[in-house]
């Protein structure tokens, strides 16, 4: 019994390959899928207890195995009353199945007894998202397998632009590769997709390196794409929150490998940060912080109104002697 975890689609189908190539190299054997959100756990375990008519081994894949976390999803078919079934399942599985319990999240609940049991008797797997180093490489090899060509320093540039999702990442590089096989600068500038998460990150880079022409242009552009002020300085903050963590675990030792799996962060950012690091400090985080409240605080009392661009205050956080 195998169970495979993680956000990442697409690393959660190699690993899923992985497995099948192992235990099924020559196809032989029967495969069924199932969904747990779906389809009836008594139905799926009474599959796995039935010996198979035509193979001598059977292979049961239930995909969106949530019973492990306390995420509330809505489902087709309540299976939570039987779950005492699976768990009996588990400590007596039929020999004849392999079964594979895939779920798409994180971070798995280990409170839960149906989790600690799972975990304890299947092998587990989790589709980890990849280093910084890994990702580069990822792109510069998916773009030469398909015949394109990069310049090697735009490569961190894409890693940049989009989040560490191979899914994603794979599907923006099969897009720019039917544009042009010739990945250029214009290319990933006008063809990539726009992801809120990465201007948000690239406004609080501005922030830090103190240029507030870049932070201005980029702050315009967002409420251009219909943002508010309220939510843009409550996205800032939370993107600040974030830098003073890996701050505070940079002191703390932590590696950026480590740091990135503790705040579940693009690698790109942490690396980032590392390069940046004279730029920042806990008691300037903290005052940004402060100050950013302060102005969210105001707007929402009216004292600071909303017609009024948010810019006159904004400048406060800068240096500008």
């Amino acid at each position: 019994m195998f169970l495979i975890y993680g956000e990442d689609a697409f690393l959660i189908k190699m690993q899923k390959n992985k497995i099948l190539a192992k235990i099924n190299p020559d196809n032989e054997y029967d495969l069924q899928e199932y969904n747990y959100l779906e389809d009836s756990l008594p139905s799926i375990l009474n599959d796995a207890n039935t010996i198979p008519l035509f193979s001598n081994k059977r292979i049961i894949i239930v995909n969106d195995s949530y019973f492990i976390t306390e995420v509330k999803i809505k489902a087709k078919v309540n299976n939570k009353s039987n779950l005492p079934q699976l768990m009996e399942y588990l400590t007596a599985p039929n020999p004849s199945t392999f079964i594979i319990f895939i779920c798409p999240v994180n971070k798995i609940s280990n409170r839960l007894k149906i989790t600690k049991q799972t975990l304890e008797l299947t092998s587990v797997l989790k589709a980890t998202n990849l280093s910084y180093n890994e990702l580069t490489k990822f792109i510069n090899d998916y773009i030469v397998k398909n015949n394109g060509t990069i310049k090697q320093h735009l490569i961190p540039k894409i890693a940049e632009y989009l989040p560490n999702n191979l899914y994603i990442i794979r599907n923006e590089l099969k897009k720019l590769l039917l544009i042009n096989y010739d990945i250029t600068d214009d290319l990933i500038e006008n063809n990539m997709t726009k992801y809120l998460d990465t201007d948000i990150f690239k406004l609080v880079d501005d922030l830090f390196k103190n240029d507030l022409n870049s932070f201005l242009i980029n702050y315009h552009y967002l409420q251009e794409r219909g943002l508010s002020s309220i939510v843009l300085l409550t996205l800032i903050t939370s993107s600040i929150i974030f830098t003073r963590d890996i701050i505070v675990l940079l002191a703390l030792k932590k590696t950026p490998s480590q740091i990135v799996e503790i705040l579940q962060i693009h690698p790109f950012r942490v690396k980032k940060i590392l390069e940046h690091m004279h730029n920042f400090s806990i008691k300037k985080t903290n005052n940004i912080i402060q100050e950013l409240f302060w102005i969210d605080y105001n707007i929402k009392k009216g004292i600071i109104r909303r017609e009024i661009s948010s810019d006159l205050y904004l400048i406060k956080l800068f240096d500008i002697n």
